[in-house]
């Protein structure tokens, strides 16, 4: 069962390189692929019954561990002076006010159409209303290196800021 499970993780990460390879040319990030693969496997497992341990308990530190690679892959291109000051502000500005206006617009129509309190909809909201650095980040390696930047501090300003988001709910 160990050689089974080993074998696996090595063929997902195969599939994970070759999707980060080929995301170049077919200009679709490597996240969406290993997202429809991931729905493939589990589709997969369940046709073929093969069991899947609980994986529910690790799935918050996967989650964190992967946010924070994420954030740190895309800053070590950034650097951080003064004169990029106003483009971090501008970045911030942009990241914070949508967040805020989509997810409490989202809660409000989840709250209004799924009848349920406005802190359950504002919860199920932010990760809707967030700027994916995971997508963002990969999908701005061909722009201009002030684009690239620009979207790379947008993108990992607004995962934060979600973050400290959804900590903040009472």
């Amino acid at each position: 069962m160990t050689t089974a499970i080993i074998i696996s993780l090595c063929i997902l990460l195969l599939f994970a390189y070759v999707f980060d390879l080929s995301s170049a040319k077919t200009k679709i990030p490597s996240v969406i692929l290993l997202l429809a693969l991931g729905y493939a496997v589990k589709q997969a497992s369940v046709y073929f019954s093969i069991t899947i341990p609980n994986l529910i308990p690790l799935l918050p530190i996967l989650g964190t561990i992967g946010l924070i690679l994420i954030v740190l892959e895309g800053s070590l291109e950034l650097e951080l002076n003064r004169s990029k000051l106003p483009m971090i502000g501008k970045s911030s500005v942009i990241a914070l006010i949508p967040m805020i206006v989509g997810s409490l617009g989202l809660a409000f129509a989840f709250q209004y159409y799924g009848n349920v309190s406005f802190k359950i909809g504002l919860a199920n909201a932010i990760p809707l209303a967030i700027i994916s650095s995971a997508i963002a980040i990969p999908s701005a390696k061909n722009l201009l290196s002030k684009n690239k930047e620009f979207i790379t501090y947008e993108s990992s300003l607004s995962d934060i800021f979600g973050v400290l988001f959804l900590i903040s709910l009472p």
